[in-house]
């Protein structure tokens, strides 16, 4: 079985943190209720306005919690417009990089990233 969530009911663009909690928010709910073989789609239509920083908050950060293989099996995002494929896409190949990178070298850069965001 497939529930699809309209992203539009809740958000009018993938642009901010806010928006990408929002949706990260009805994932992690969605997520624990799911039989096997169920998956919870994200229907973006008439949202048009993406970040990559939207997609590595609202989906792509769950790649640190359970494989590729189960993600894509469980979250289907549907009706995205070309610029939302395109930065969901490099947020995708980016989460996946840094989930193959060794334990030395993601603390390094979570360590970097928190520096940065601490000094904003």
């Amino acid at each position: 079985m497939v529930k699809t969530i309209v992203v539009r009911d809740y958000i009018n663009s993938g642009f901010t943190q806010d928006d990408a909690e929002k949706i990260s928010d009805i994932l992690k709910a969605g997520l624990p209720k799911l039989s096997e073989g169920d998956a919870i789609s994200f229907d973006f239509s008439n949202v048009k306005f993406f970040t990559t920083l939207f997609f590595n908050f609202a989906f792509t950060s769950l790649l640190k919690e359970m494989p590729f293989e189960e993600y894509s099996k469980k979250i289907i995002l549907e009706n995205l417009s070309e610029v939302g494929k395109r930065a969901y896409e490099h947020s995708l190949e980016n989460a996946k990089r840094f989930v193959a990178m060794s334990k030395e070298e993601r603390e390094t850069r979570e360590q970097i990233i928190a520096e940065i965001l601490a000094d904003d």
